[in-house]
């Protein structure tokens, strides 16, 4: 019975798992080691894409700065192809549920079709699969840096990974 269980979860966590390449995992882990410390000073959501080049390289997008919770992309280059979302949860703030993508995070990339990336305040690093809405952290609680005034779990245990319909019970929607 325990390998069935454990068979049934690789199988629940291998698509997502397989959606990003190791170079595009590298990149966003730099991408968000400098981008969540200024998102958290000046308590301001910062995104883009990142994107493959007309020469086939993997980069990131003009960076757009957004407020407290939220934050519009700019539209990339012609010849530029868009592979996954990325971008930061600001400071942490009392009663702001921010160490968990947020349902618009979620649907936003399912309806645009493309994977996501979100940085949050405690450090965290999740990956969002915009076709089936399965996210889960790439690490833990403090992998990337985190704001200093961070209160732990304030909302209850963050689940190491979620579907949609998990996080909107997490949020008390639908």
């Amino acid at each position: 019975m325990r390998l069935i269980s454990a068979l049934f979860a690789l199988a629940l966590t291998a698509p997502a798992a397989l959606a990003q390449s190791v170079e595009e995992t590298e990149l966003v882990h730099a991408l968000f080691r400098s981008m969540n410390p200024q998102s958290i000073t000046y308590n301001r959501e910062v995104c883009g894409y990142i994107v493959r080049t007309p020469t086939g390289q993997l980069d990131v997008s003009k960076v757009s700065w957004g407020g407290e919770a939220s934050c519009a992309t700019i539209p990339v280059e012609p010849g530029y192809q868009i592979i996954s979302s990325w971008h930061t949860h600001a400071a942490w703030g009392p009663g702001y549920d921010g160490e968990v993508p947020s349902t618009i995070d979620v649907e936003g990339d399912m309806a645009r079709g493309i994977n996501g990336w979100v940085a949050t305040p405690g450090g965290r690093l999740w990956f969002i699969n915009g076709q089936t809405g399965f996210m889960y952290q790439v690490c833990g609680r403090g992998c990337l840096p985190s704001d200093p005034g961070f209160y732990p779990e304030e909302h209850g245990p963050v689940e190491k990974q979620y579907t949609l319909a998990q996080l909107r019970r997490r949020f008390n929607e639908r």
